[in-house]
């Protein structure tokens, strides 16, 4: 009677510890990745940050200006326009091409990638 009771004592003591480190387990994972999950949302809120700032810049005065002067060849009232063109054989700065793995807005208003130690581009 008396090793019967023992083992049935130590089957439901290792199923506590076994029941213990399972979840001890589970909750360092949650942990893990609620950490990334906090990572990656300030990734997206710097990001969002940075989309913000260059959209207030698209809605300007300053930008609409540059576009008129540079792509459409406007010029304000009394200014005189001037075209300054390469010499012959020197070819003209080639268009940049978007970067792989980077996104189009980042290479299109050249934004780099912060390193982790570097603080967002747009910070408030």
């Amino acid at each position: 009677m008396i090793p019967l009771f023992f083992a049935g004592v130590l089957a439901v003591a290792g199923l506590l510890a076994f029941t213990t480190g399972r979840n001890m387990l589970r909750n360092y994972e949650l942990g893990q990745e609620e950490a990334k999950l906090h990572r990656e949302l300030e990734q997206l809120k710097r990001e969002h940050e940075q989309l913000s700032g260059i959209r207030e810049y698209l809605r300007s005065d300053e930008y609409v200006e540059d576009v008129a002067r540079r792509t459409l060849g406007l010029v304000k009232p009394g200014e005189t326009l001037v075209i300054v063109s390469a010499p012959e054989g020197e070819a003209a700065s080639p268009v940049p091409q978007p970067t792989p793995g980077v996104a189009w807005w980042k290479s299109l208003f050249s934004i780099a990638e912060p390193t982790p130690t570097a603080p967002p581009l747009l910070a408030p």
